[in-house]
């Protein structure tokens, strides 16, 4: 250490012969001092955690914390896209489904089903089974329902 600098450092090599002018070996330590220094401040990705201080640490759990945070958000986005892919696929299924097949009462089996708050999925299994003949709507007109023996 240099007396009348404290705050630098003064290097000399183990096989330096020059008392005056620092020689070509201790020109190359602090070279060498200035890589450690470098390495010291930022340490290289592959680094071992042993050899790392706790400002290092905390940086890499920071960094953790927010790849951990955008993989969770890839994951709600997701799951968003699923959703809606499913849904997609409910109309789909309900446009082929209207399409391809004569189904008896096919409105009056839509207008009941969203009356009572169904989903796409559950008109469309309303129709299949209406296709299998599981499923009979019945339409009850103002004068059916208006004799009296006929809801016994």
């Amino acid at each position: 250490m240099d007396t009348r600098n404290p705050s630098t450092l003064r290097l000399r090599s183990k096989h330096c012969l020059s008392s005056g002018s620092p020689c070509d070996e201790c020109a190359d330590i602090s070279l060498h001092v200035e890589c450690l220094a470098d390495i010291a401040h930022t340490p290289r990705a592959h680094t071992n955690y042993k050899f790392l201080g706790l400002a290092h640490m905390q940086d890499i759990a920071r960094a953790y914390a927010e790849q951990i945070k955008q993989l969770k958000l890839q994951l709600n986005d997701s799951r968003k896209y699923m959703s809606v892919l499913t849904q997609l696929d409910d109309y789909n299924r309900l446009l082929m489904a209207i399409s391809e097949r004569d189904i008896p009462r096919l409105q009056q089996i839509i207008n009941i089903a969203l009356c009572n708050g169904a989903s796409v999925c559950q008109v469309v299994n309303k129709l299949e089974d209406a296709l299998k003949g599981v499923y009979h709507p019945r339409s009850y007109d103002a004068m059916w329902v208006s004799q009296p023996g006929r809801l016994i």
